[in-house]
Order: structure tokens, then sequence, then C-alpha cells
């Protein structure tokens, strides 16, 4: 039986190796959910997620996206296999005083205590996530320090690009997988960036083979810049 299309506000359409993670609030329900595809890699590819003239959704499009059904997995339970038979339509664009409305509860984002290298806060063991029963979160915060650091193990040569800010009094220093942020940071150059009021999208990964899952922010939204997204 096919499940009807559902309406999402797209909040990330991020990075995921080569293809993309996207995910995003249902409008009627206010219930996340994140497409994935049937690979093993459960990435969305470029022809399963463009519209049908060829566009990429992007962050604050109101989006019909064709679904199969859910396919939870582990704590990540807002997965839900997309119809890779049939185009995404976009109906619209979200405004600022919406997607305000969608903040996720203030409360510290899974588990705190566990870092990498140049992050803070970023790293839950795999032991630690079983408990866990979600994996999206959007925050907003008051103001933000982007970070774009030289990274030697980056294939291209690309700098990396982190973003630090205090939430629900915890310090946090997270990798940006939005593409939209990570490629115009990137072109300023190596140094810290000062962000005002935001919101963030957080995603927290499957694990990955060292054991651990990692805190992205997965998408940002500036507040004062709401229409730079709109484009």
């Amino acid at each position: 039986m096919r499940v009807p299309t559902k309406m999402l506000v797209c909040l990330a359409n991020s990075y995921k190796h080569s293809e993309r993670c996207v995910a995003g609030i249902e409008i009627s329900s206010r219930k996340w959910i994140r497409p994935v595809s049937s690979r093993p890699s459960r990435g969305v590819s470029a022809t399963e997620r463009h519209y049908a003239g060829g566009s990429e959704p992007r962050v604050l499009d109101i989006v019909d996206v064709p679904l199969r059904g859910p396919q939870p997995l582990g704590f990540q339970q807002e997965n839900w296999l997309l119809d890779a038979t049939r185009k995404w339509r976009k109906v619209g664009r979200l405004g600022l005083t919406a997607l305000a409305a969608l903040e996720s509860p203030r409360e510290s984002l899974w588990l705190n205590g566990a870092s990498t290298s140049r992050g803070s806060n970023d790293r839950v063991p795999d032991a630690a996530a079983q408990p866990i029963r979600d994996s999206l979160r959007l925050v907003g915060v008051d103001r933000a320090t982007v970070q774009v650091m030289p990274d030697p193990w980056s294939p291209g040569g690309h700098p990396s690009v982190r973003i630090q800010f205090a939430y629900a009094s915890f310090a946090y220093n997270l990798k940006v997988t939005d593409p939209v942020y990570r490629a115009k940071f990137q072109a300023k150059g190596v140094g810290s960036y000062k962000l005002g009021k935001s919101y963030l999208t957080i995603s927290l990964s499957e694990a990955y083979d060292d054991g651990s899952s990692y805190k992205l922010v997965a998408a940002i939204v500036e507040a004062a810049g709401l229409d730079s997204r709109t484009a």
C-alpha cells in the first residue's frame, strides 16, 4: 500500500559522503522525518531528491516528499524510506515566525561529556547511545562562532568548518555539514566569524567504525539573513 506524500519543511540537505542527508519537520504532525534510500548508505542521491525541473531542495522549502513507510534504524527513529519512482515537489517557503515555532524543547543535545580533538561535546560513544530514541533537533542560539581551520586530512585540501555555541547551559563545538554555509565560510578563509541569532539543525549521525556517533550541524539559518536562503 502506497503511503501518501508527506509535506515537510526542509531543515537539512547536508553532505553525507557523496550523497545527502535530507530531513525536515512534517507540517501537519510537527514530527521529524528523514527520507532515506534503500542503499546501505541510506543517503539520498541527486536524482532522488531533485524537483521535476532539476533544482535542489533548499533549507526552508516546503516540500511534498513521496515515501513508502517508516524505516527506523537504532536511535534514528525519524527515518522513512523514500519512493524513488516519484519526484519531490516544492509547494512554498517557510518564514522566520513559523521557523521559531518549530524549535525543539530546550534541553541538552543528547549525551554530553565526550569530545573529539577539535570539538566539544560532539561525540557519543556507541554504548552510551543505546538509550537515545531521536537524532534530529532544531535549536535557536543567540550567538555563535564559525571556525574555519586548515584540515590536512581533507581529500580536496579544503579547510574544515565548525561552529561553537552555548545551548541549555552546555558548550558545543560541532562540525558543519551544511553545504551552503560550509562553502560560504571556506571562501572567507581561515579564521573565526561571529553569527547573531540563528537556528541550527543538529543531526546525530549513525555510528562510525570507531564506535561513536557524532553531533553535526546539518543546517544554519541566520535570523537576520533569512531572506538570503530564499533565492
